[in-house]
């Protein structure tokens, strides 16, 4: 829903929310349009962050509704996978097609709520922002914060639901921290598109655009050898190529018999040694993915409607 906007002034001068000073005396063309300091602005953000997920408490149920219902089935679907065999094939495949199922939900799962999260509160926004009612970085960290704690809410659900379920080999820790991070980053890059259009509809017609390249790009439907050159280097922005690197070393690197595993791990073309790469570069998408909205929100302010 649409935030309610940050208007309406009070007896002394100040809106409603205590954002935007204006004067108040006889002479009605005195304004002043100095904002407040930025404390004030993110305290305030953010505690119209809270009234509206309080008011908007249906639509966050059916988010964990919806994602607590499908890390049940995909954990009745997977049941018990990670303690077969490993000297089977089709076990060790299995756990394999288990890891790239929950990483798909961790990354749908969130970045549809991101992307629309802009186009349906542009109005609201630039009318207070075009007022002076708080500058865009104030804005951008109240909405990501909440993001941030929404999203790890909905992550330790579906990851504890499916580890446990399906009986991973790896520590839990790593499994939330992983499924974590590939949920931040996709959003950071569904809250870039959703910032760059204006239409919420627009947006969702985006969505495609965001899953598709991660699910080609990633290896596992065909081997980043096989694509194309001139197009390979596609597979370095894809923030599940990395994710999913991550999760097969931690599921796979100490399995025994080690044979069938390693075929699972140099098919993704992961490294033990890269580990650290492979953080760093989850890192770097979000800041990079993060700062291109913030920019995009930037030019964005400059038109009103």
């Amino acid at each position: 829903d649409m935030a309610p906007p940050l208007d309406g002034l009070n007896e002394t001068g100040r809106d409603a929310l205590g954002i935007t000073n204006h004067s108040t005396g006889m002479d009605d063309d005195k304004f002043d349009a100095r904002q407040v300091g930025i404390l004030t602005q993110l305290r305030l953000l953010f505690g119209r962050e809270f009234i509206n997920l309080k008011r908007d408490v249906g639509a966050v149920g059916t988010r964990y509704g919806l994602t607590i219902f499908l890390g049940i089935l995909i954990g009745v679907i997977f049941w018990d996978v990670g303690a077969e065999d490993p000297s089977k094939q089709t076990n060790v495949q299995s756990r394999w097609g288990a890891l790239i199922v929950v990483l798909l939900m961790a990354m749908f799962g969130t970045a549809d709520d991101a992307l629309l999260q802009f186009p349906s509160q542009r109005p609201v926004f630039l009318r207070e922002y075009s007022t002076n009612h708080y500058n865009i970085f104030a804005y951008f960290l109240s909405r990501l914060t909440v993001e941030a704690v929404l999203t790890l809410g909905q992550i330790f659900c579906l990851s504890i639901i499916t580890f446990y379920m399906i009986d991973f080999q790896m520590s839990f820790g790593w499994f939330l921290l992983i499924n974590y991070a590939l949920a931040m980053v996709s959003a950071a890059l569904a809250v870039a598109l959703g910032a760059a259009v204006e239409d919420p509809k627009t947006a969702t017609e985006l969505l495609p655009m965001l899953f598709v390249p991660q699910m080609l790009f990633a290896g596992f439907f065909v081997a980043t050898d096989l694509i194309p050159s001139w197009l390979r280097w596609a597979q370095y922005l894809c923030s599940l190529t990395y994710a999913l690197r991550l999760m097969v070393l931690e599921e796979f690197a100490s399995c025994d018999p080690a044979e069938k595993c390693e075929r699972v791990i140099s098919s993704m073309d992961a490294e033990e040694d890269d580990t650290y790469w492979y953080w760093l570069v989850l890192l770097a998408l979000f800041v990079l993915f993060r700062l291109s909205a913030l920019g995009i929100l930037t030019h964005k302010s400059t038109k009103f409607y």
